[in-house]
């Protein structure tokens, strides 16, 4: 695992996200007593969770010998032959922690001309051979990049998205010109970010501004950055496409470009979490000033569309009317003073974003309702228990996130909410200690929840009565609720610890833009047919422990646009899909812990072509 210790850091917040990757690695959630441990707690939590374990950590640019102290106390000496990784730009850190656990020490040289070609041409090239006419513009670029690996990256980017013509490089040429002869080597790299920068469109360029409100190595969720997006307009409504697939297309034209960074990728390989470099954070931050985008606690000025708070409200300006703002992102924020210092944000009817995820409240604030042009809400990780029916009031919201609150029910009144398009609301329980047995439970929805005709994603309902077996708590429910066939803007569905006895695939293969449909110990039956012309958008097929299942069969015309299939835990399952050939765009099929009969015939056909 890895993790980044940056230059303002407070020891409980890198501990909790040392503790979130370690429960990554081991595909559990964290449990939610962390949120209010200790730091002493923490780093017990951390030793104990090693103690057993041979680990490899990896602790990215740290800024100060204090954080690595912190962490260093919370890791196992267990004789495991575990290792520890640390990178500085300060040499001095670097020799202090050598000397203490009589570690080694490297100095990282910059690339040889030879890896720097490598790199170069793998990046602007896709791995091809550079062009002749190309060459030698090439190999004068390339000097100047002096071996360093993050500008051999962002020219490379730039240059990928130029014609390959001689006239158009040369222009890039002659553009770096006199000013990059400077020696400072942090000076040429911005210059080089800021040539990728003003190459952007200008919906690009604001949706690279805005990743300005998050902290120094924050992990940014892709989904919740492509909400934000959406909420505050940035994203342009294109024919064929949803919104979230428009941003998503935004997203990886960023990454390709290597102004953001891929922190996590899911199992399938697609951008799950991402990141932005320090040095091209530094610089979307001045733009973002610039360009009266946003702020980070501040509030000097009343034009910012944007305030991002991040860890206190210390140099927030109490006595400044924010009766312009937009937008209102807190990071980190636990004082309990913020209950009485929130009334003043909201004192913008214009606010359309507002995210108060892990704020110290136990109700949402009655001013929120006032705010009729508000699109996206969350209070996640907040105590808040209850939704007033004056939710009704916010007809414009787009998102509602609840997740990991305390609230078990909404009110009858979200349903006048006509363009909610995610409705996020669930919590993980524990049972026993920190390892046992964790489930989702979600909460009891109003009966006519499928009016909401415009959402895209929906989580979780509590179908039926919970009932524990064995430590696990199980949704019960026979058959699918009547109102999902309606869901017309439904993009993903999991059905999960069910009782489905009929196929439920009859209910749900009509639904025009399903595109993930997941089963996890949720049907009886022996066999599921996806029938011919059902399920036209679907790219993604999970099937987890359904224990029953023995067939599945695919008629021709079924899923024309399906990429992917997961089976896992499938025990009487020992043969692939009836009619697999008729999917013409399948690109990956996983087996995980499925019966030998099935597994062992892949293997050898595999061995034998190879």
């Amino acid at each position: 695992m890895s993790g980044s210790l940056f230059q303002s850091f407070k020891i409980e917040e890198l501990l909790k996200q040392v503790i979130q990757q370690l429960f990554a690695e081991v595909k559990q959630p964290v449990p939610q007593v962390v949120e209010t441990m200790a730091s002493h707690s923490l780093k017990e939590l951390i030793k104990e969770f090693l103690q057993q374990s041979r680990y490899v950590l990896v602790l990215d640019d740290v800024w100060s010998l204090d954080a690595w102290i912190a962490m260093e106390i919370a890791l196992p000496d267990n004789s495991h032959g575990s290792r520890v990784l640390l990178t500085t730009r300060n040499v001095n850190i670097a020799s202090a922690c050598c000397l203490k656990t009589r570690g080694r020490k490297y100095t990282m040289n910059a690339l040889s001309p030879e890896e720097s070609w490598t790199l170069f041409c793998r990046k602007v090239f896709q791995g091809t051979d550079c062009p002749q006419p190309l060459y030698p513009l090439s190999k004068c670029i390339l000097e100047k990049c002096e071996g360093l690996p993050l500008a051999i990256v962002a020219m490379g980017g730039f240059l990928a998205t130029k014609d390959r013509r001689i006239e158009e490089w040369d222009m890039v040429w002659q553009s770096l010109g006199d000013e990059l002869e400077s020696n400072d080597q942090f000076e040429f790299m911005t210059r080089i970010l800021l040539l990728s920068y003003f190459d952007l469109p200008y919906h690009l360029k604001i949706c690279l501004l805005y990743l300005s409100v998050f902290p120094e190595d924050y992990e940014i969720e892709k989904m919740r950055l492509i909400r934000l997006w959406i909420a505050e307009g940035f994203v342009q409504v294109r024919e064929g496409k949803t919104l979230e697939e428009v941003a998503e297309n935004y997203l990886n034209n960023l990454v390709n470009r290597s102004l953001v960074q891929v922190a996590r990728t899911t199992i399938d390989g697609r951008l799950k979490t991402c990141r932005v470099h320090d040095l091209l954070r530094e610089m979307i931050v001045i733009k973002s000033r610039e360009q009266s985008i946003g702020t980070i606690n501040s509030g000097q000025d009343a034009k910012w569309r944007c305030l991002a708070i991040h860890d206190s409200l210390e140099n927030v300006h109490k006595s400044e009317s924010y009766s312009r703002l937009r937008s209102l992102l807190i990071f980190g924020v636990v004082n309990p003073l913020f209950k009485s210092s929130i009334s003043m944000f909201l004192s913008s009817q214009l606010l359309k974003v507002l995210d108060l995820r892990g704020a110290p409240l136990e109700k949402i604030p009655s001013l929120v309702f006032t705010l009729i042009h508000l699109r996206y809400l969350s209070m996640r990780g907040t105590n808040v228990s209850f939704v007033p029916k004056s939710i009704r009031k916010l007809r414009n919201l787009e998102t509602l996130d609840l997740k990991y609150t305390c609230v078990t029910e909404l009110p009858a009144e979200i349903l006048r909410l006509r363009k909610l398009r995610h409705l996020l609301l669930y919590c993980y329980e524990f049972i026993d200690n920190y390892y046992a047995f964790q489930s989702a439970r979600g909460f009891k929805a109003p009966c006519n929840i499928g009016d909401l005709i415009s959402l895209q994603k929906l989580c979780y309902i509590e179908a039926g009565e919970i009932n524990g077996r064995n430590g696990s708590c199980n949704t019960v429910t026979e058959k699918l609720p009547h109102w999902i066939p309606s869901l017309h803007s439904l993009v993903t569905l999991w059905l999960c610890y069910s009782q489905l006895g009929d196929d439920p695939l009859e209910s749900l293969e009509a639904l025009p833009n399903l595109e993930l449909l997941g089963f996890l110990q949720a049907y009886e039956g022996e066999s599921l047919t996806f029938k011919a012309g059902g399920f036209q958008r679907l790219k993604v097929l999970w099937l987890r422990r359904l224990n029953g299942l023995r067939s599945l069969t695919v008629e021709d015309g079924a899923m024309p646009h399906l990429e992917e299939i997961y089976f896992h835990n499938c025990k009487l399952v020992d043969e692939l899909p009836l009619g697999i050939q008729h999917l013409t765009n399948l690109q990956f099929l996983r087996l995980d812990d499925m019966p030998d009969k099935l597994t062992m015939p892949l293997q050898v056909q595999v061995l034998s072509s190879s």
